[in-house]
C-alpha cells in the first residue's frame, strides 16, 4: 500500500488516505482492544503551518477525532466500548 494509504483490519471508510499526523492515531486504534473500528474522514488541505494536536469529541458509540498535521486536517471517527481509556491512549501520543 501506499505512503499515507491504510485499509483492512478494523479501518473502514469511503477512502483510505490519511495524513502524515493521523497515521499514529490510526495505528494506535487498531492496536486497542476496546477499539471495534476506525473510519477516516474528510481531509482539509492547505492549512497555515500550525503544530501537531489532536481533539477528541464524543459521539454516539465512540469519539471523533480532528488532528492536526502542519498544513492539513482530517477527522477520524474511533469505535470502542470503552471512551475514556480510548481517548486518554490517543491524548497521549501528542503529550
Amino acid at each position: 500500500m501506499a505512503k499515507g494509504h491504510m485499509r483492512g483490519g478494523k479501518i473502514s471508510g469511503s477512502h483510505s488516505t490519511v495524513i502524515d499526523a493521523a497515521q499514529k492515531v490510526v495505528k494506535l486504534a487498531e492496536r486497542l482492544p476496546e477499539v471495534t473500528k476506525v473510519s477516516l474522514g474528510y481531509i482539509k488541505n492547505g492549512l497555515p503551518t500550525g503544530g501537531h494536536h489532536i481533539k477528541c469529541a464524543p459521539i454516539v458509540g465512540g469519539l471523533r477525532v480532528d488532528v492536526r498535521g502542519t498544513h492539513s486536517k482530517q477527522e477520524v471517527f474511533v469505535y470502542t466500548n470503552d471512551l475514556l481509556k480510548t481517548t486518554k491512549a490517543l491524548e497521549a501520543l501528542f503529550a
